[in-house]
């Protein structure tokens, strides 16, 4: 559906006459050598909370693909690189990725078949994810769970001494009248 035009709205070509240089990307870059580029990229992939978040997300099936563009629009947002210095180190970003991947003992997804992902990464997503991109490991994962359950059941039936007694609840069943 195509927003109405208000008289509120900015106008067509309204950026094209704010101050230049209002935006980090409209600023020289800071690494304009793609080696400069990469090695702070993945400095700042290992020595962070991301590089745990990088693992999940491969290890939910968001796929390389995915990581690498979104780590290059970033750096190309935040006025690190520019666009033809990102798209130069996007195979060496993808082949860290895969590497780090493949060190923790899976085989990430290369590439994108279906994008329909939106939103924050919470365990409810990442779970939500893990079912669409890699059913495979999701239903081992429930079938763990299930029976992990199933064993922390059988320990405690095991460890009662009492006979397990089982509330009646009312029904016509029992409504103590006997034949």
């Amino acid at each position: 559906m195509i927003d109405k035009i208000t008289a509120l709205a900015v106008p067509p070509g309204n950026s094209l006459t704010d101050a230049p240089g209002k935006w980090a990307w409209e600023q020289p870059p800071r690494f304009s050598n793609p080696d400069d580029a990469i090695d702070h990229t993945l400095e700042m992939i290992e020595n962070g909370t991301v590089k745990d978040d990088m693992l999940k997300m491969m290890f939910a099936g968001i796929t390389v693909e995915e990581l690498v563009e979104q780590i290059t629009f970033k750096g190309f947002m935040s006025g690190a690189i520019s666009p033809d210095v990102a798209e130069v180190i996007k195979p060496a970003l993808g082949v860290f990725l895969v590497n780090m991947a493949i060190e923790e003992g899976f085989e990430p997804q290369m590439f994108v078949e279906n994008p329909k992902i939106e939103g924050a990464v919470t365990d409810e997503a990442l779970f939500t994810i893990m079912k669409d991109r890699n059913p495979e490991l999701f239903s081992g994962m429930i079938e763990e769970l299930n029976r992990m359950e199933r064993e922390q059941i059988d320990e405690l039936v095991a460890e009662s001494d009492a006979p397990v007694e089982m509330e009646q609840q009312p029904s016509f069943l029992n409504s103590g009248e006997e034949k």
